[in-house]
């Protein structure tokens, strides 16, 4: 009896090393041959068309029809705390929020530098202060950065239903 409590703790902690975790919000990557460790599907799998730059889209936006579209293109930058958004560049050097639909899923924090495809809808947003702020918290900025946000921003913003990290 005396030996079946440690027993029990040895095979209930290795198979707790063994066992891949799906935590709240996360999404699993489905690893793909390639020197990324982040390669892989987050969110949902999408067929692929003709992908765009993230550059195209205000040209390519309508506000009649839903702007539906598959993005090609590098990840600037990740949420620090959750990889519940990134930035991907524009033109001008500008750089377009994405967010995960239903806040279904997250990419990894290191994945800043990957090259993507992603699906998903492009619209105008105003973004209040409050939640620019709380994206600056989220980016690590220091305070001095944080405090000096006093303006909403128009901006147009993505709505990703996947990524495809290469």
């Amino acid at each position: 009896m005396k030996y079946l409590v440690p027993l029990f703790a040895i095979v209930f902690f290795s198979a707790c090393g063994s066992h891949n975790h799906d935590h709240e919000g996360d999404a699993t990557a489905e690893t793909t041959e390639g020197t990324n460790p982040n390669a892989g599907w987050y969110g949902e799998e999408f067929e692929f068309t003709e992908a765009i730059t993230a550059s195209e889209i205000a040209g390519l936006m309508n506000d009649a029809s839903e702007n539906e579209f598959v993005i090609k293109t590098t990840i600037e930058e990740c949420c620090q705390k959750k990889g519940c958004w990134m930035k991907v560049p524009t033109a001008d050097g500008e750089s377009m929020r994405v967010s995960f639909k239903d806040y279904a899923f997250f990419v990894p924090l290191d994945a800043a530098g990957s090259t993507i495809t992603m699906k998903g809808v492009a619209m105008y947003d105003t973004i209040s202060v409050d939640f620019l702020k709380h994206l600056a918290e989220d980016a690590n900025a220091t305070q001095e950065e944080i405090d000096a946000i006093t303006e909403p921003e128009l901006a147009i913003t993505f709505e990703a239903t996947g990524v495809l990290i290469d």
